[in-house]
């Protein structure tokens, strides 16, 4: 493939996008595959939580907003197909990040393979599907090998178009619509004459609550700052039945399971002593496995939690640039492995949505990575009326999906 000689003189740009989309539906009855556990693959599910953990709390010490949501399988799979073009200092960064140091390249796309075979199902109700696709300046020159380990490892779609038509921006946005079933309408308003490549992971998850809220129990109720003051009166969603809760000294939670149990919503609000942020700033990888590990099974308990939708956006540049990715962001930058034209990272977008009502969840993310050149009372019920924190899990490989905080709640 030949470049322009202009070309030469300039640095690329790469953006790659994440989308993530949730939406209820019904369920049928087959049988979902399972994680297959191993020391590694287990390593490299936890370091994959940990960084989402780590992460989450970067963006909620940092934010002003009253209600926010990541989407850390969403980062994580978009920088990991990133990671298989980072080499040298920059290539230790992205280990260092994603907490993969010990592990081979090799290895991390292996179980990453894995665990997306596993993630994507459309057995039982539970329907997670996955499709990734690259995108590249037909007068770029892109090394094969990474190609190869994005379509071999992640079953990335690999095209080159004309960057310098409108029609690619059209092809791009299309393919994005069509995959997130016209949720999220597009990724990039243009390209810029210097974007050499554009990498899109899209995600789409259907389900219904296990058991579901009948919307004759939705009444509207208070909902409180975490000062006390009534923030306003909210529609407020009750059901009751068996469920896995916990009561510690910091929270008191509930795990709510999606149609079969694949995957689940935990909440968790903080105990009235403490506050959200206080709760969020204790999150790591130990030390949510600790919480998992307090809940247990209560027989008719009650839950009322308020119907939320809200949606929200983040450059998490300088997020992960503190956590150890500012070589990626500078003219230090070796993605080698992508071409021999210099490329650096100059921007990462974040934007998420979501939608929790009676029937069950609906929600969204899109990531995209820009390269260029150069103690508590135990209860029978719990009811969120403060602040509270959510995470969307898939309970087989404990993968963290989505993770966010409600201080606001609001559903138009």
């Amino acid at each position: 493939m030949k470049i322009s000689e202009e070309m030469k003189t300039i640095h690329g740009l790469f953006i790659t996008g994440i989308m993530t989309l949730i939406i209820a539906t019904g369920c049928s009855q087959e049988t979902d595959p399972v994680f297959t556990y191993n020391l590694k693959s287990a390593e490299v599910i936890e370091t994959n939580n940990g960084f989402g953990l780590e992460l989450f709390r970067e963006v909620v010490a940092d934010e002003e907003k009253p209600n926010i949501m990541i989407s850390p399988a969403s980062v994580s799979i978009a920088l990991g197909m990133a990671y298989n073009g980072a080499e040298s200092a920059t290539m230790e960064a992205f280990e260092q990040v994603l907490n993969y140091e010990g592990l081979t390249r090799e290895e991390v796309n292996e179980i990453t393979k894995e665990l997306i075979n596993v993630l994507v199902t459309n057995s039982k109700g539970n329907l997670l599907e996955i499709a990734n696709s690259m995108w590249y300046h037909d007068e770029f020159p892109v090394k094969q090998e990474f190609i190869d380990l994005n379509a071999n490892y992640y079953d990335a779609e690999v095209r080159d178009l004309d960057f310098r038509t409108l029609e690619a921006i059209k092809t791009i946005n299309d393919w994005v619509s069509d995959k997130t079933h016209n949720k999220i309408d597009k990724i990039i308003e243009s390209i810029d004459p210097e974007t050499m490549m554009i990498l899109i992971n899209a995600l789409y998850f259907n389900c219904l609550w296990e058991t579901e809220f009948d919307p004759d129990d939705t009444s509207e109720q208070p909902f409180y700052t975490e000062a006390g003051r009534l923030f306003e009166r909210v529609e407020m969603m009750t059901v009751e039945s068996k469920f896995n809760a916990a009561f510690t000294e910091d929270f008191s939670a509930v795990e709510l399971p999606y149609k079969n149990d694949k995957f689940s919503m935990f909440l968790f609000l903080p105990a009235e002593t403490s506050s959200l942020g206080e709760l969020v700033e204790q999150l790591d990888g130990e030390t949510w496995k600790s919480w998992l590990e307090t809940f247990s099974e209560r027989e008719e308990f009650t839950v009322t939690l308020p119907k939320f939708k809200f949606s929200y956006d983040r450059s998490l540049k300088e997020d992960l640039a503190s956590m150890g990715l500012e070589i990626a962001f500078t003219d230090a930058a070796d993605f080698s492995g992508i071409s021999d034209i210099p490329l650096l990272i100059s921007e990462v977008i974040h934007k998420t949505y979501i939608d929790v009502n009676e029937e069950g969840t609906e929600a969204a993310a899109v990531t995209a990575i820009v390269f260029d050149l150069t103690s508590v009372i135990e209860n029978d019920h719990i009811t969120l009326d403060r602040p509270f924190l959510f995470a969307i899990t898939e309970n087989s490989s404990k993968s963290i999906l989505f993770i966010g905080t409600v201080s606001e709640p609001s559903y138009e």
